[in-house]
């Protein structure tokens, strides 16, 4: 097999959790080949990541992931690492999951968080009259530096796991309307189909898992509030201590415990973040991004996700979300969405309110 070039370092600080790279580990290992050597080759050590929280650069991954390919000589290696996963390689957000009332509420808190597992991936969840709609993208800076069947076995994990995690909340019979894939077919293409349960759309645009509405807001089994509100404020925490790279994310949690009190003034929200007005809008500038989209992002998240529960009114939202009129948050979830929450609630069924 003729050797691949090697990664250079992109122009992107991405970072990963180290529970990825412990199962990607595992994997190679079950291939025969000395994952060690691998990972020593493209400068991680992980004796070094001893806390399970621990995160190392995504760029390093690939690179160990791509030198991985080349040595197992394994088209399939990401679907190896998708059936060795379990809810707790994420964590926090692993227990959250499996906790979700229901598969939109699961897929609205995968797209929330995702960061925290991994923040070179974008994860986005958006519903519509007839199906919700899961897609996954990659850091482009990161993606960009690496060989096409790299990027496909790292969607190829992404995807069936995925999958893999509905099936495994929602039951055996857990079938999506579609699934899209950006790769072409692979030569093994009747295993891969097989363990994925379905012919995916391939050479597509987009990685995209389809749902429909009855199977999106059927009950599962594991909700439990308690569980979620527990593992979310650990999340929150965690993020709220990430550096630079995670200063909307910050910023994101402080707004989201502020909120309810009514919109915070910046000025209230940058003494809790330690820094000046001046040095946030900066550094969020530097990152392509500013106060007031992150602000309108977070409402937007969190609006999607209030809607999915018949927990409030339309009435509590707005108030959760800082508005001081109802009208206020109309407006501004039909800019988001196009539609009224009133009309986006009644295309997406709810479950009964939480026990309180």
């Amino acid at each position: 097999m003729s050797s691949l070039p090697p990664l250079t370092p992109p122009a992107s600080d991405a970072s990963a959790l180290r529970s990825w790279l412990l199962a990607a580990k595992s994997a190679v290992e079950r291939r025969g080949v000395d994952a060690d050597a691998l990972l020593r080759e493209v400068g991680l050590d992980l004796s070094t990541l001893s806390d399970p929280m621990a995160r190392y650069p995504a760029h390093l991954g690939l690179a160990f992931w791509q030198k991985a390919l080349q040595a197992t000589g394994e088209e399939l290696l990401g679907v190896d690492l998708a059936l060795q996963f379990m809810p707790l390689n994420f964590s926090a957000l692993g227990y959250a999951l499996m906790a979700s009332d229901n598969l939109a509420q699961m897929y609205l808190r995968l797209a929330r968080y995702a960061h925290v597992v991994t923040d070179a991936a974008d994860v986005r969840f958006q519903l519509d009259d007839g199906a919700g709609r899961l897609t996954i993208t990659g850091d482009q800076a990161l993606l960009g530096t690496a060989e096409p069947a790299t990027v496909w076995s790292i969607y190829d994990y992404a995807m069936l796991t995925l999958v893999r995690g509905s099936r495994m909340l929602y039951g055996r019979d857990f079938m999506p309307l579609e699934l899209r894939l950006q790769r072409q077919r692979p030569k093994d293409h009747a295993k891969f189909e097989k363990v994925f349960r379905c012919t995916p759309v391939y050479g597509c645009e987009d990685n995209a898992l389809v749902v429909d509405h009855v199977t999106l807001h059927k009950p599962l089994s594991f909700a439990n509030l308690e569980v979620v509100k527990a593992s979310e404020e650990a999340m929150d925490r965690y993020r709220s201590h990430w550096p630079d790279r995670g200063l909307p994310q910050q910023l994101a949690a402080v707004l989201k415990e502020m909120l309810p009190s009514g919109e915070p003034r910046q000025e209230d929200v940058t003494r809790r973040l330690g820094t000046t007005l001046r040095t946030l809008q900066r550094r969020l500038a530097d990152q392509g991004t500013s106060y007031r989209d992150v602000l309108n992002q977070t409402r937007h998240q969190l609006a999607l996700d209030y809607l999915t529960s018949a927990r409030y009114s339309v009435g509590e939202i707005s108030f959760l979300l800082g508005f001081s009129e109802v009208s206020a948050f109309t407006r501004a979830f039909k800019r988001w969405t196009g539609s009224s929450p009133s009309t986006w609630r009644q295309a997406a069924p709810t479950l009964p309110p939480h026990a309180h």
